[in-house]
């Protein structure tokens, strides 16, 4: 061997020769030291060929967790210039296969009977014999049982016997269920100045009826959603009380309840652009959040206060109070508002929202095609229904809206219109790992009125944003007048596509394509030409979100009025 080998250390190839299952091979690399070390050159060549026999055992096991229970490996070393290459030789023998799996509970009691079976815990018969798995399905089986009153069972014993002629595996688990058990009185430790009472409505069970861990799982959820508290930890005592009922505890740990957030932004509709904002989540100990921001960039500023009570006289159901001022200069108008709103949320169940208030508001129109002031009087609804999980990335399901406005003008009661807007959107997956998501929206709204003078110029539909026919300029697409003014329109139908491609685990592309148009008659006509628009963006899938950067194109620009492109930066898909 060179001297130069041995002073500055063996460098070495590893090669895995005889496994051709993806899943088994990367468990074995991963279990390695030749690989995990390959970097830190061993000092000789019985120090690698040392390194190469340690891990035999090691490999041995892995494979035979896998389901190959008569594996062998060997070690091979080849010299090759001035490397090594150490060759592991794997024979994985017959790979064995499970060919019965069964549970007893001892101790289970008959109003609750936990009678599982194999494909409850993720087991089908015929699967390899994997180690890995059998453990998870023994989780799995608890879990079950605490769901079914049985938080106390234990793993009391696991017997596989595996048949050398058959290759086939049988396993026996052994569980004893404990007593079946009840919750019981619950103590709550760890709050300062979040009241006891806020942390007692979130608990969705009650004492004396049967232990469920969902309902556990549920309470610790709600009370981690507060945003109030960094953790919580329920846990319950590991034997009955003298009353047959499992004590229950809630530690938790708050945060800090008040936070200050300032922002910058650049849009090319509104021009550079700061916010502002104050936050209180604990107001009087019991979560209701009072929110005071405000928005300032060179077209547009507001400002805002908001009061929320949460679980207002029912749990799921807030309250909220909200004052607005604002302003907005945009080509179909100039206006200013001041409106007061309150209304009720309510989240009726996981796939159910919906929202009703009352707003009044004061709107001062100018620099449009009808100018005025108004005192309006608004009822809107809000109605949602969703099975989509990730809001800011949905990958699968479908989400569909309803927000119904019915509107007076008090200066002149027979200016009354009812403006309506539905929107459906579908994300489809195709092949694996959320590679293709098949992403459309249709929206469809209407306002019915006696006349468009009925509705103020900013109570109209406009197309042209980042959420419908990007690329044109923001809130032109309507009928315009002799001075190609945007009159706004009484109607208006939107439809986007988006293949969104993950290329790989941080980056997506996202070609896509927008089409619709506005109308001035109360319900969509479908005559004329429909706008088009196309475009490509990059998705970087961050931690908190993907990060959005789309560029639009128009098809049918109009000269004089729409830009040749539109770029959109944001936080979170289009829709």
């Amino acid at each position: 061997m060179p001297a130069s080998l041995w002073a500055a250390g063996i460098s070495y190839s590893v090669d895995f020769e005889g496994v051709d299952d993806p899943k088994t091979l990367k468990a074995l690399r991963s279990a390695s030291q030749l690989v995990a070390l390959r970097k830190k050159y061993p000092s000789s060549i019985n120090a690698l060929r040392f390194r190469a026999e340690s891990d035999v055992p090691d490999l041995v096991r892995i494979l035979r967790a896998h389901g190959y229970l008569e594996a062998e490996v060997e070690m091979h070393l080849m010299e090759e210039g001035r490397e090594f290459k150490v060759i592991v030789s794997i024979r994985p023998g017959p790979l064995y296969r499970i060919e019965q799996f069964k549970i007893i509970c001892k101790n289970a009691q008959s109003k609750a009977c936990p009678q599982l079976k194999p494909e409850e815990i993720g087991i089908t018969i015929g699967d390899p014999a994997d180690t890995k798995k059998i453990l998870d399905s023994e989780l799995c089986a608890l879990h079950l049982l605490s769901e079914r009153g049985y938080p106390l069972a234990v793993i009391e014993n696991r017997e596989i016997i595996a048949d050398g002629k058959t290759n086939r595996v049988k396993v026996l688990i052994t569980i004893d269920t404990g007593p079946f058990a009840y919750f019981g009185p619950t103590t709550i430790e760890g709050n300062t100045s979040v009241q006891s009472y806020l942390i007692e409505q979130q608990i969705q069970w009650c004492e004396s009826d049967w232990y469920n861990s969902c309902l556990v799982e549920g309470t610790q959820k709600s009370l981690i959603d507060t945003g109030l508290f960094s953790s919580v930890y329920i846990t319950h005592s590991k034997t009955l009380d003298e009353s047959n009922l499992l004590p229950m505890k809630i530690e938790v740990c708050e945060t800090k309840h008040k936070s200050v957030s300032l922002g910058a932004s650049f849009q090319t509709t509104f021009g550079p652009g700061a916010t502002f904002g104050w936050e209180n989540r604990n107001v009087g100990g019991l979560g209701r959040k009072l929110l005071l921001q405000a928005d300032i960039a060179q077209r547009s500023h507001s400002g805002i206060a908001s009061y929320l009570i949460p679980n207002f006289h029912r749990m799921g159901q807030n309250y909220i109070i909200q004052a607005q001022a604002w302003h907005e200069s945009i080509k179909p108008y100039r206006m200013q508002s001041y409106n007061f709103l309150n209304r009720f949320d309510r989240q009726v169940n996981p796939n159910f929202f919906f929202s009703i208030g009352a707003k009044v508001e004061y709107m001062i129109v100018s620099n449009s095609v009808d100018n005025g002031n108004f005192l309006l009087v608004e009822a809107p609804l809000f109605l949602r229904w969703t099975n989509v999980k990730d809001f800011l990335n949905p990958t699968s399901g479908i989400r569909l809206e309803y927000k119904g406005t019915p509107a007076v003008n008090i200066k002149d009661v027979s200016d009354f219109y009812y403006s309506q807007v539905l929107t459906l959107s579908s994300y489809i997956p195709f092949w694996r790992n959320e590679f293709l998501i098949l992403a459309q929206k249709l929206t469809i709204g209407t306002i019915f009125s006696n006349g468009i003078g009925a509705i103020p110029v900013p109570k109209r539909f406009f197309g042209g944003s980042e959420d419908n026919l990007r690329g044109y300029k923001y809130f032109t697409v309507s009928p315009l007048d002799e001075d190609d003014k945007p009159i706004g329109g009484r109607s208006a139908i939107y439809y986007s596509l988006e293949p969104r491609f993950r290329i790989w685990k941080s980056f997506g592309i996202v070609p896509f394509f927008d089409m619709g148009n506005v109308y001035l008659d109360q319900l969509p006509t479908f005559k004329g030409k429909w706008r088009k628009s196309v475009g490509i963006g990059v998705r970087y899938y961050s931690f908190f979100g993907p990060l959005r950067l789309d560029v639009a194109f128009p098809l049918n620009r109009r000269e004089g009025i729409d830009p040749h492109w539109w770029i959109f930066v944001s936080l979170g898909q289009t829709f």
